[in-house]
């Protein structure tokens, strides 16, 4: 069981699995008083007719790390779902905490192939404004970082990819430098990362 006593960011290219290991390592919801803030459900329910362009990400965003924020105040754990590809996504955490300077982060990255992520993908059967195409360009372009623990995939599931994170975490590992982190995501102007 991971219980953190600060914010720990979930994060991963499209299809990897992010969302089945955080709710894993929140379940049950209230062990610990762990939160989980998945910004993807935050955005759904405060843009449900969004076309998902990247200023409703940002509120998505913006929101989501607002909520940790107030969390956090109130002494409870965080873990925070999402892709945290972008710099300005990133940004927006390290922001939202900034005078929470002994909120520690860590961030764990679930590695998935471009071929894994397509794969996944075509099994989902939720409404979604990707494709195979941009869901192959996004794990291919994902920033990984050498700040995070990175895990998966797994031929077993995500249980596994969860007893991994449970592994790391039994060994007390050093918070993150979130400025470091949050420099290292990609701008939305790079063409890298496929912005829409």
């Amino acid at each position: 069981m991971v219980t953190p006593d600060g914010i720990l960011v979930v994060s991963g290219p499209p299809c990897a699995g992010k969302s089945s290991v955080a709710r894993l390592l929140t379940d049950p919801p209230t062990v610990g008083g762990v939160v989980l803030i998945e910004v993807d459900a935050l955005f759904s329910l405060l843009l449900p007719e969004s076309d998902r362009n990247r200023e409703d990400r940002m509120l998505a965003y913006d929101a989501a790390h607002a909520l940790a924020r107030a969390t956090r105040r109130r002494g409870r754990a965080v873990v925070l779902e999402c892709t945290y590809a972008r710099l300005e996504q990133r940004a927006s955490l390290v922001t939202a905490l900034d005078d929470l300077t002994s909120t520690p982060l860590w961030v764990i990255e679930v590695f998935v192939t471009p071929d894994g992520a397509v794969e996944r993908f075509r099994g989902r059967d939720q409404a979604t404004d990707l494709d195979e195409r941009l869901v192959r360009e996004r794990a291919e372009a994902f920033p990984y970082s050498e700040l995070a623990f990175r895990v998966g995939p797994s031929e077993r599931g995500p249980n596994d990819v969860v007893e991994q994170i449970s592994t790391w975490w039994a060994g007390q590992p050093s918070p993150i430098d979130p400025q470091a982190w949050a420099e290292a995501g990609i701008p939305w102007g790079d063409p890298a990362g496929r912005p829409r």
